[in-house]
C-alpha cells in the first residue's frame, strides 16, 4: 500500500485509473516532467484482486480500478496537463472499457488527495467536455489507497516490447501522442 502525497512544492503525486495500466504507464515514462510511474490498483480497501484471477474469471468484488501512481513535477508539467495526457491516453466516453478490456476494474478514474487535487480536476474535466462535445464517465473519487500491482506488471511496455498487445495497442498510442517508443 502506498500513502497519497497532494504535493510537497517540488513534486506532486496523483493517482489515475485510465483503463488499463499497461498502457497509461507507458506514456507516463515517457511524458517530460513526470518522475515515477507505477502500477496498481486503487479504489477500495485491501487487498485488491489477485490480477490473474480477475483477468480468467473478471472478479471485482471490491470497487478497485487498475491504476497509475504518478510522481511529477509541477515545475516542468502542471497537474492540469497531466490530467490532459490522461484524457488524451484512453477514452473517457465509455464506461467499463479500455479498448477491448472490458469490465468495473476499467472504469476512468481519477482519485483527488486533497480539494485542491479534486477542485482542479473539475476544471479539466469540464474543458474536456466541452473540447469533445460529448460527457465522459470518468469517475472523480478521493484517494483511499493504493496497492502496488505484482513485479511484471511494473513497466510492462518496455519488458514486452514484442507481445502482440504492446505493438497493436500500446506502440499506436505512444505514436498518436508524439511520444518515443523506443
Amino acid at each position: 500500500m502506498v500513502q497519497a502525497m497532494s504535493g510537497d512544492g517540488d513534486v506532486e503525486t496523483l493517482t489515475l485509473g485510465p483503463g488499463c495500466f499497461w498502457s497509461f504507464d507507458a506514456v507516463a515514462r515517457r511524458t517530460p516532467g513526470i518522475t515515477s510511474s507505477v502500477a496498481g490498483f486503487a479504489g477500495d480497501h485491501g487487498p485488491p484482486p489477485d490480477y490473474e484471477a480477475y483477468q480468467r474469471h473478471g472478479l471485482n468484488p471490491q470497487k478497485f480500478v487498475e491504476a497509475v501512481q504518478l510522481t511529477f513535477r509541477p515545475a516542468e508539467i502542471s497537474f492540469e496537463e497531466v490530467l490532459i495526457f490522461f484524457f488524451r491516453s484512453h477514452d473517457a466516453t465509455t464506461p467499463n472499457q479500455s479498448g477491448a478490456d472490458r469490465g468495473s476494474i476499467y472504469h476512468s478514474t481519477i482519485f483527488h488527495a486533497d480539494e485542491t487535487q479534486r477542485e482542479r480536476a473539475e476544471k479539466v474535466m469540464d474543458l474536456v467536455r466541452r473540447q469533445i462535445g460529448r460527457d465522459i464517465v470518468t469517475d472523480l473519487r478521493p484517494y483511499e489507497q493504493f496497492f502496488v500491482a505484482d513485479p511484471d506488471q511494473q513497466d510492462f511496455y518496455n519488458q514486452n516490447r514484442f507481445e502482440p498487445y504492446c505493438r497493436a495497442v500500446i506502440e499506436p498510442k505512444l505514436r498518436t501522442l508524439g511520444l518515443n517508443v523506443d
